[in-house]
């Protein structure tokens, strides 16, 4: 009985050895690499430059002083952009040959802006207009 009894232990104790030898097989293939190359990737863009090259690429300027002119207005050639996010962008707009700006005026320019920035897939900006005297200029 001793024999068999022998025989048992050694046969557990092989087959403990081969369990232990199959884990740690198991484990070290499935272990992540310790070095990891690192992938060097483009900076973020700064949304002010994709915006900036939004505006460029649609003539969202040109297109916004033509409607304005369109509508009875008499805007600068050019027009300021503030941009830091697509909830903060804000558009300067210089009006000649107009005496006050009054609520009224403010929001149709606010929706004329609004509506080319829709059709421009562009996100909607805070206009900021502003009277151009042009007796200053003379």
């Amino acid at each position: 009985m001793e024999w068999r009894e022998l025989m048992k232990g050694f046969i557990k104790g092989i087959s403990s050895l081969f369990l232990i030898i199959f884990i740690s097989l198991v484990l070290l293939t499935t272990k992540q690499p310790v070095y990891v190359p690192t992938i060097q990737t483009p900076p973020p863009t700064n949304y002010a430059e994709e915006i900036g090259d939004k505006l460029q690429a649609s003539d969202f300027t040109k297109k916004t002083i033509i409607a304005l002119r369109a509508a009875g207005y008499s805007p600068d050639s050019t027009i300021g952009y503030l941009v830091e996010s697509p909830t903060n962008q804000i558009m300067t707009i210089h009006l000649h040959n107009i005496d006050k700006i009054d609520k009224s005026t403010e929001s149709e320019i606010q929706y004329i802006v609004n509506r080319i920035a829709k059709n421009n897939n562009l996100h909607n900006f805070i206009v900021n207009v502003q009277l151009v005297d042009v007796s200053l200029q003379n």
